[in-house]
């Protein structure tokens, strides 16, 4: 029988409500492992492996775990249930036909024939403290590292289905897509008199700006990310010196933005990337329109370093 045009429209409207919730949810994990990176969070620390193990010191032969099954130890910092800080819960029963639906990297990784939180998480990368999984891998997805948040759940779930808006594409033939503009902002921005946008609040809630990206954009290989054994945000920095020079150089030579965090007078994400459309009336955009990266400039680098 087929579904009627309604019932798949709203089919699609919650599957669209799905990948955003994901999207959301595990911006939040990250945002969490940051913040407890330098307290009680045992991920990524050579010195974190007693919060899990009785022993400081275990082996793979005899992890020693304090609770099993494992899942349990995720739960007493993470929450269970609806209140966890995961895709979805970490009890769903997947025998049966269900069973053949998960991919075949998470498959030996059920428990009972149930997701727990280890079939979609792996100990292993954290454990041995990898430092270029700890960057392109941070929660430690099982099959990863993946180019976006949503792409490991697509190797058990349908991904035509769950197909969700780009808070990017904010043009139509007849103006702006006002519901794009609220993703960042906290009010749809006005035009004055002029034709010339008005300064509007960001809606980061006392957050870094960064996080509205790292909440729907994945970290992979970057300029800014871990290289040399160093960790974090290496171009997250308040540019200071010959860069800041450089940097008010090509402003004045070329035009353009590039803001730094009002918050910490840092460079962010937006700092090189332009999150508008090119199709946004009286709006000056990057110098590499309908580019993946949205560059501001074509030589992106050389607005702060000497090459």
């Amino acid at each position: 029988m087929r579904a009627s045009g309604s019932l798949r429209h709203a089919s699609r409207r919650y599957g669209m409500r799905i990948v955003l919730a994901w999207a959301v949810a595990l911006g939040a994990l990250s945002v969490w492992t940051e913040a407890h990176a330098a307290g009680t969070s045992p991920h990524w620390r050579p010195d974190g492996c007693d919060e899990c193990h009785a022993s400081a010191t275990p082996t793979a032969a005899q992890p020693a775990l304090k609770a099993t099954p494992a899942s349990a130890l995720c739960t007493s910092c993470h929450g269970d249930g609806e209140a966890a800080e995961c895709a979805h819960r970490s009890d769903i029963a997947v025998a049966g036909d269900r069973e053949s639906s998960i991919a075949e990297p998470l498959r030996p990784a059920l428990a009972g024939g149930q997701v727990v939180c280890t079939t979609c998480h792996e100990m292993k990368p954290h454990c041995a403290l990898d430092v270029k999984q700890r960057y392109r891998n941070k929660s430690f997805l099982r099959g990863g590292p993946f180019e976006g948040r949503g792409e490991q759940c697509f190797l058990c779930h349908e991904k035509s289905a769950y197909r969700k808006p780009s808070p990017h594409m904010q043009a139509r033939k007849d103006g702006i897509k006002e519901g794009t503009c609220t993703f960042c902002h906290g009010a749809v921005p006005q035009r004055d008199a002029t034709g010339q946008w008005q300064p509007v609040q960001y809606a980061t809630n006392g957050s870094k700006w960064s996080d509205m990206c790292t909440g729907c954009h994945a970290v992979g290989p970057h300029p800014s990310g871990s290289v040399h054994g160093k960790t974090g945000w290496i171009h997250m920095v308040e540019p200071t010196g010959a860069y800041a020079e450089r940097m008010r150089a090509r402003l004045a030579a070329e035009g353009g933005r590039m803001p730094l965090d009002p918050q910490t007078g840092t460079i962010t994400c937006v700092t090189c990337h332009d999150p508008h459309d090119e199709r946004v009336p009286g709006f000056a955009v990057a110098s590499t329109p309908g580019t993946k990266a949205r560059l501001r400039y074509e030589n992106m680098c050389g607005a702060c370093h000497d090459k």
